[in-house]
């Protein structure tokens, strides 16, 4: 089961990160909210906004609460000083 934002008076200006690129950005955060639909802004271009049902943030495949570290994959060893 996943978690869900049980208040959402209290979206507003919470921090979101993104689990895939599908929107070129992975750090969001809540602008505003209008009924059941939040506005997001993304955190490097603020420019950038999407909407989505506040619901749509149940989804811990997509959504994280908070601004997580992004983990890519592991490059090849650096060469060895010296």
């Amino acid at each position: 089961m996943t978690l869900a934002p049980n208040r959402p008076d209290r979206l507003v200006g919470s921090a979101w990160t993104r689990a895939d690129v599908a929107w070129r950005y992975r750090h969001w955060q809540i602008v505003a909210r209008r009924g059941d639909v939040v506005e997001l802004a993304a955190v490097l271009a603020p420019h950038e906004r999407r909407q989505l049902p506040w619901r749509g943030l149940r989804d811990r495949a997509v959504w994280l609460p908070g601004w997580r570290p992004v983990v890519d994959e592991p490059g090849p060893d650096p060469a060895p000083a010296g």
